[in-house]
């Protein structure tokens, strides 16, 4: 019995700790979106025509995702499901920007 006390009090602990980690992880999630979307534009910037062409979508849908994620992190307030998107939107704003600048670097 005292064991499963213990068990459940540990376990409301640590659940307690991972919502709050959420609220923490989106800026660090944001910072490295905008930096991938920075490099992806100079990229864009010494890429040919048709490489621009081809890598401007991604950076368009980098741009949307993360205006996304930061609206929804700062909406959040202590909802961790919506910290939890914010960071999801923000990892894929990041992959948007990835995929731009291969585009424009490789093209």
């Amino acid at each position: 019995m005292r064991t499963s006390v213990v068990l459940i009090v540990v376990t409301a602990v640590v659940l307690s700790v991972t919502s709050a980690a959420w609220s923490f992880e989106c800026p660090a999630r944001i910072e490295e979106a905008k930096k991938a979307i920075q490099k992806a534009e100079a990229a864009l910037d010494k890429a040919k025509a048709a490489a621009r062409a081809a890598a401007r979508g991604p950076l368009n849908k980098a741009k949307e995702m993360l205006s996304h994620a930061e609206a929804e992190h700062k909406g959040a307030g202590q909802d961790v499901k919506k910290h939890a998107e914010a960071v999801r939107e923000a990892r894929t704003a990041q992959g948007y920007a990835e995929e731009a600048r291969i585009i424009a670097e490789k093209f």
